[in-house]
């Protein structure tokens, strides 16, 4: 569910950027700037760090003690590996939210990653491109197991729909599809831009979700900035119903 409240947002804040109704901000760590500013936004902030949490926890405990059954095997091993990895946007979530909440961030409203370069700058600095590089390629390994998840309709066995109508199902698989191939295609982006900022050694070259976005429009088409906002917003729309309908394991 709280999956669900970001990337419904944020997909919904890039088709208002594109119609310039506001300045960019279809970023999760924009967006909890954004939320910051009211008193009932602080209050999503807890429930979104409180449901992401959770989410996180339960993910863990998923690839370690295999309630889906996958196995040790080498493909039971992958699937696992990648259930873990998932969860890295839920970690930079949390990241966001605790210091959004503290006070302590420079986030921006406007989805300029400041905050994002200055700590690849700070690892370039300190510790070498090579970490950048690792991160950049954990990004793009996730992208691909995000499209292959929803190409394969990997979710099947998390979500209990089939007591509801075959049309609501169908719904749920087009949702599931089109989600998944948005989020593979903004996670490939940002993964691209870390392994360049590393083999670069310039942190300028850091997008996040916004500036993913940005790159989108600006480099393959406003038709495809629009397609990945809605397919974003679907994906949320589906983790809500993942959220309704999710099975804990395999029965």
């Amino acid at each position: 569910m709280a999956t669900g409240i970001i990337y419904a947002a944020i997909g919904v804040i890039a088709i208002l950027s594109f119609l310039k109704v506001r300045y960019g901000g279809a970023d999760e760590a924009s967006m909890m700037a954004i939320l910051a500013e009211y008193v009932v936004g602080k209050i999503v902030i807890y429930m979104i760090l409180l449901g992401t949490l959770c989410y996180i926890v339960w993910r863990f405990y998923e690839a370690i003690t295999d309630p889906y059954e996958y196995g040790g095997n080498f493909k039971g091993g992958i699937k696992r590996v990648g259930i873990a990895l998932s969860t890295i946007a839920d970690v930079l979530i949390v990241y966001a939210a605790v210091r959004v909440l503290l006070g302590i961030s420079h986030f921006q409203s406007n989805g300029q990653p400041q905050e994002e370069r200055a700590m690849v700058h700070s690892m370039l600095k300190h510790q070498g491109q090579w970490p950048v590089i690792a991160i950049g390629l954990v990004y793009v390994c996730t992208a691909i197991i995000q499209q292959w998840y929803g190409i394969t309709r990997g979710y099947r066995e998390r979500v209990d729909i089939e007591r509801f109508s075959v049309i609501f199902r169908h719904v749920v698989h087009i949702l599931a599809w089109v989600g998944y191939a948005a989020r593979g295609i903004i996670l490939g982006i940002i993964g691209f831009f870390f392994l360049k900022a590393g083999i670069k050694e310039n942190a300028q070259y850091i997008v996040n979700t916004d500036k993913a976005f940005d790159f989108i429009g600006d480099h393959v088409g406003h038709v495809y900035f629009i397609l990945v906002a809605i397919a974003t917003t679907c994906y949320g729309v589906f983790m809500f119903i993942q959220g309704i309908a999710y099975d804990t394991d395999k029965d």
